[in-house]
């Protein structure tokens, strides 16, 4: 028989405490901005998409123009 049954009790009942946090999602690292995102499948999506989105961006517009080829007309202004 243990010495301190009731320290026992005590630490059961702050691990149930802590597993009924987790469950219901009021843990603390669920509240910092980390952990929302880490929890949440539709916001890593979306923010997927938009990185795509602004990487194609950029290329679109951080190309070079090719040159015309030899003897075309030049552009109509």
């Amino acid at each position: 028989m243990s010495r301190h049954p009731k320290g026992k009790e005590v630490t059961k009942q702050a691990v149930l405490a802590e597993l009924e946090r987790l469950r219901q999602g009021r843990h603390a690292r669920y509240q910092t901005l980390v952990g929302r995102f880490a929890r949440c499948r539709k916001v890593q999506t979306t923010v997927a998409l938009f990185a795509a989105a602004v990487e194609a961006s950029a290329r679109t517009y951080n190309r070079t123009p090719l040159n015309a080829p030899p003897g075309s007309l030049p552009p109509v202004s």
